[in-house]
């Protein structure tokens, strides 16, 4: 298993991504939502330390909830921050980052992750 920094992990994640085809525009706001990611967890902080309590504080966090101002981040913009944290998660745990995915069982999956369990389960 890799053991990275969630920095480094979300570096390495943007590459990925940059490498898929993603467009530059993007790729600049999933870096600014890992950014939050960072800011909450710490960037030196191991990925494979993650756990799923950590995870279910920092969704009801300020860091994740506000803007540096105090207001209200809007509902959009949480979904996708977390869209983006639940992707980058998948990556890791694909990647070998990650031994299972952090994540509250309330947490939305993907259409494409929840096709692949499906498939899994049928199996």
């Amino acid at each position: 298993m890799t053991d990275s920094t969630i920095h480094e992990a979300a570096e390495a994640f943007l590459v990925h991504l940059h490498e898929q085809g993603k467009k530059e525009r993007t790729l600049y706001t999933y870096r600014k939502d890992l950014e939050i990611v960072e800011t909450f967890f710490g960037g030196d902080k191991k990925v494979s330390s993650i756990r799923t309590p950590q995870v279910g504080k920092f969704f009801k966090s300020d860091t994740l909830l506000k803007l540096p101002s105090g207001r209200e981040r809007a509902k959009p913009t949480l979904e996708k921050t977390i869209r983006v944290f639940r992707m980058f998660l998948v990556w890791a745990k694909d990647t070998g980052r990650l031994a299972e995915l952090p994540l509250p069982k309330d947490t939305p999956l993907g259409n494409s992750r929840m096709k692949e369990q499906d498939d899994a389960a049928q199996q």
